[in-house]
């Protein structure tokens, strides 16, 4: 049995020596910042997602404020968006002075509660953020469906859903945008880093500008136009929410191994699903069929009448090695927000019941066999015992 230490982690980025040489060509190059490897991913990340256009940013964070910013989303507008997500989604809609409308979500999913959007539109309305949470889709057509009707932008948080799949179709290519991260706990990393896909040309062309303070036109670009020397233009305010080359040509590399990655994790998955499936208390995530869910987490909801609480399961996983983590919040509940809009964390009871009861179990591409096999042991002695 493993020792007081955390021995198995929740995640663990796949690299090997390729990311490392990538590393070394890039320093060798002398072009460090947002350069040729960022253009090269792009292309490549717009081939992999399926949209015409990917713009790279610092960060998926980054990616959903520069998205709303360029859709035209202003003080006091309002954005649809899910209760129960991590709080980049809520913050990004904050920075530009609109107001999160908060959806309770749905448990067998863990998404938003599409029956529960059209009552909350009004004439202020002017977008829905749907989460693609752990990395299975939300419910996208009657989403798509309400869009239409009252003519809303659709901006998906796609942060842990690259490769996810609804009904045949790839999570980010929905709306007028979809954003992704590249954080360490996502599907493919490279260190910190996000992307904005679109098949919007000139949603694309402002978000280049936007993402560099405003530029008209980035060092590369002058530098390929042999007009270096030239400072560019500045005709609105923009930000620095730029990707660099290292991060790039890691991603670059990453992308190389996305099948194997996201193969490596269904299949982890369905072992924990066979092992776990049936404990009483314990429910399994969900994948309807037809979708593909990329598993980015494997999140699963703790009954309030199980043997074990979510933290007392926890903790005692955690004095064997084993590291786990709650799934993510209900944002409506954390200090900020409540405070600020006069909420009650009962408002979103699904949501809030997630916060308080999912746990997210390890789950990496080189994760051995005996130790995922170690940990559904744990879990079924704590419940089953």
């Amino acid at each position: 049995m493993p020792g007081n230490r955390i021995d198995i982690p929740v995640t663990q980025p796949y690299f090997n020596n390729e990311e490392a040489e990538a590393l070394r060509d890039v320093l060798q190059s002398g072009w460090v910042s947002q350069g040729p490897r960022v253009a090269q991913f792009e292309e490549a990340c717009a081939r992999c997602v399926g949209t015409q256009w990917a713009v790279a940013t610092s960060s998926c964070t980054a990616a959903l404020h520069l998205a709303l910013v360029a859709l035209g989303v202003k003080e006091a507008d309002e954005v649809l968006v899910p209760a129960f997500t991590f709080v980049a989604t809520i913050n990004a809609i904050e920075y530009c002075r609109a107001r999160p409308v908060f959806i309770d979500i749905d448990l067998a999913t863990f998404n938003m509660d599409v029956n529960q959007m059209d009552s909350k539109i009004t004439k202020r309305t002017q977008a829905i953020i749907p989460v693609h949470l752990f990395g299975l889709s939300a419910q996208m057509d009657p989403i798509l469906e309400l869009a239409k009707k009252h003519h809303l932008l659709i901006i998906e948080d796609a942060a842990c859903a690259l490769g996810a799949r609804y009904k045949e179709h790839p999570v980010g290519t929905f709306g007028q945008a979809g954003c992704f991260s590249f954080h360490p706990r996502k599907i493919i990393t490279t260190g910190e880093g996000g992307l904005i896909a679109t098949d919007d040309t000139g949603l694309a062309k402002r978000l280049r500008c936007l993402r560099s303070h405003g530029a008209e036109s980035s060092d590369f670009e002058r530098h390929r136009g042999k007009k270096e020397f030239l400072l560019p233009a500045f005709n609105e305010l923009g930000f620095n929410y730029r990707m660099t080359d290292l991060q790039a040509a890691v991603g670059l590399k990453q992308l190389d191994k996305l099948d194997e990655i996201l193969q490596r994790r269904i299949y982890l998955a369905q072992r924990y699903t066979e092992g776990l499936g049936e404990i009483r208390g314990l429910h399994v995530p969900l994948t309807p069929p037809g979708w593909i869910h990329s598993f980015q987490s494997y999140v699963v909801l703790i009954d309030e009448d199980a043997s074990c609480s979510r933290d007392t399961i926890a903790t005692q996983l955690a004095l064997e090695g084993i590291a786990t983590r709650q799934g993510t919040h209900a944002v409506h509940a954390l200090g900020y927000y409540r405070t600020r809009y006069g909420l009650h964390p009962e408002d979103y009871p699904c949501s809030l019941r997630a916060d308080r009861q999912t746990l997210t179990l390890p789950l990496y591409p080189s994760m051995k066999p005996s130790d995922q096999s170690f940990v559904i042991e744990r879990l079924r002695a704590l419940l089953c015992g």
